[in-house]
């Protein structure tokens, strides 16, 4: 891939700290955190990501006027030259998760790739805003193969004192660099000529690449590039948290019959418990709740389905799940986006929501090793929507871009 240097826009010291304006990504913020989120300063990013106009205006209008106005202001300043930006996320357990933040020129799918499939609305939204504003707010989630060089660059530029702070909301500290010395840059992008995948932000990629093809933006500017935190593969503190999924109605458990599925009770009483359970058990497996019956684990056929990018590479239970169970159950491949099945990250959550009647049938997906995931995707196999969920999510609001960035 291609990664730039550019000239990031930051708060100033005229809005307030910067480690107090960031905030989480769009995608997880509902209305009541909005609302929280925009009483907090009239300076919060997610005024940007999430803007709510005066009646009768247009919201992505109401954002691009507004940043606009903070630039004007001087409550958002232009950095004087092109940099990169290493992002360290010390997570609350103990460990340091290392990222380097740049611009990403968009490239096909054998140099980034994507490895799940996206739902329309979103990507209607987010086309609306960058339509709108011309500015690249939210940075996507690259993991880079380049066998842990980028890990040792990030190392010793860390050193120096973050020019951002930010406290997320699980406790998290979420540091960011500054590297603007023309070499150093280039160390990084020779580290980079290596193919990457695309951990989170799958929308926010494909927006951009719609953009830049559809306006037909020069190579090497910033309108055909992605701002994205980038994380070797190899990083040991990269961790892949699953998502877990519901049916409102019950399943009919004759539909499978002659499906390869062994299951045995499961002991627990809390879906924590259950996660706990399938990610202990031979591997894929699934936590399985269907009313009317207790609980279970069922270890699934790993040749169940074909790999056909990548014959002999075992199937992620979630591929199992998808392919296999929900088709033998009735449901065809679009139940996946069209709101049939519905997603949940929080297992105790949806076990709750199973005794109470609100879904039918429920699946617990164990986490996934990064070494699986990188096996998974090989060759361009693509996962079921919301098959990952790297943890924690990257902040947006330390520093961001808009078209008008020079690049390096």
């Amino acid at each position: 891939m291609r990664i730039f240097a550019f000239e990031g826009l930051r708060y100033t010291p005229t809005a307030g700290e910067t480690g107090e304006l960031a905030a989480l990504p769009y995608d997880q913020i509902d209305n009541s955190l909005r609302d929280r989120y925009h009483a907090q300063s009239p300076y919060q990013f997610v005024h940007l990501t999430r803007p709510v106009p005066p009646e009768g205006e247009d919201p992505y209008r109401h954002s691009a006027g507004l940043h606009g106005r903070w630039l004007a202001e001087g409550a958002v300043a232009r950095d004087p030259r092109p940099a990169l930006y290493p992002y360290a996320v010390e997570l609350t357990e103990g460990d340091r998760r290392l990222g380097l933040m740049a611009l990403v020129g968009y490239e096909d799918a054998s140099h980034i790739r994507p490895h799940e499939q996206t739902l329309d609305k979103p990507l209607a939204e987010r086309l609306a805003l960058l339509e709108a504003t011309r500015v690249d707010y939210e940075p996507i989630f690259l993991l880079s193969e380049d066998g842990g060089r980028l890990e040792e660059l990030l190392q010793e530029d860390m050193a120096a004192q973050p020019i951002v702070r930010h406290r997320d909301p699980a406790g998290h500290i979420h540091l960011l660099y500054k590297v603007d010395d023309p070499a150093r840059i280039a160390r990084y992008q020779e580290a980079l000529q290596v193919p990457a995948a695309i951990a989170d932000g799958h929308h926010r990629y494909k927006v951009g690449q719609r953009f830049a093809r559809e306006h037909g933006a020069k190579e090497g500017t910033a309108a055909a590039a992605k701002l994205a935190v980038i994380t070797s593969i190899q990083s040991p503190a990269l961790t892949i948290r699953p998502t877990h999924r519901g049916l409102r109605e019950t399943a009919d458990l004759s539909k499978l019959a002659g499906v390869a599925v062994t299951a045995e009770p499961f002991r627990g009483s809390t879906g924590d418990e259950m996660l706990e359970a399938v990610a202990a058990a031979l591997q894929p497996a699934v936590g399985v709740w269907i009313a009317g019956h207790e609980p279970e684990v069922w270890h699934l056929d790993p040749t169940m389905v074909p790999n056909a990018t990548s014959p002999g590479v075992p199937q992620l239970p979630v591929e199992v799940l998808h392919k296999t169970i929900l088709p033998a159950l009735g449901y065809p491949p679009e139940a996946a986006t069209d709101g049939t099945v519905v997603y949940r990250d929080n297992a105790d959550q949806l076990f709750t929501e199973v005794k109470e009647g609100t879904f039918g049938t429920a699946f617990w997906l164990p986490p996934t090793a990064p070494a699986e995931f990188s096996l998974a995707i090989a060759g361009g196999n693509m996962l079921p929507p919301k098959s990952t969920r790297f943890m924690p999510k990257v902040m947006s609001g330390l520093v961001w871009a808009d078209h008008d960035s020079k690049l390096l």
